[in-house]
């Protein structure tokens, strides 16, 4: 239902766009009279390729920029539960606020325990290398931040949270070069 929508949504964007062939824009006219309710709900839409939240972060759907598409979000808003990795499929505007339509990475009911559950100091678990189907609406509020993924086989990733990685922490080679050099 929640792909549907979005395909609508699509659809209506490009039938409003002043480039869409008039022959398409007259088929907009006949499906809004045929389709159009008694209590007109306003499901306008708006789709974007990438999103600033705030300075130096970005969020893109994943055909737009893989890397940033991969984020770390409480499911339904529930902070009480561990987040869950997924990869955004599309960004959009609905009623006011910004969501992301996500699919969640697979997690790994056949393995017994993670191998890397043993490091408390180091955020990474083992998932499957396949994203669910279903797409799931996330707040941008819900998102802790973006994670970094590694493929260790066909059907087995590691995800990385990268909640504690910072630009301003970050060190250039350049600088780690000429620090070293001067001392």
């Amino acid at each position: 239902m929640f792909q549907s929508f979005l395909k609508g949504a699509k659809l209506r964007g490009w039938m409003s766009r002043s480039d869409c062939p008039p022959i398409i824009h007259e088929c907009k006219v006949l499906l809004d009279r045929a389709y159009s309710t008694l209590d007109k709900i306003d499901n306008d839409v708006i789709l974007r390729a990438r999103l600033k939240h705030v300075p130096g972060v970005y969020y893109c759907r994943s055909s737009t920029h893989i890397g940033n598409s991969l984020i770390l979000f409480y499911s339904q808003g529930n902070w009480s539960l561990s987040p869950v990795p997924g990869s955004i499929k599309y960004i959009y505007e609905s009623e006011g606020s910004w969501h992301f339509a996500v699919q969640r990475q697979r997690s790994l009911a056949t393995i017994g325990t993670d191998p890397y559950a043993a490091y408390p100091h180091f955020p990474a678990k083992l998932y499957s290398s396949a994203l669910e189907e279903k797409l799931e609406s996330v707040r941008v509020s819900w998102v802790i931040s973006h994670f970094a993924q590694w493929a260790v086989s066909h059907e087995h990733v590691v995800v990385l949270s990268l909640c504690k990685v910072s630009g301003y922490d970050v060190i250039s080679l350049d600088d780690c070069l000429e620090l070293s050099s001067s001392q």
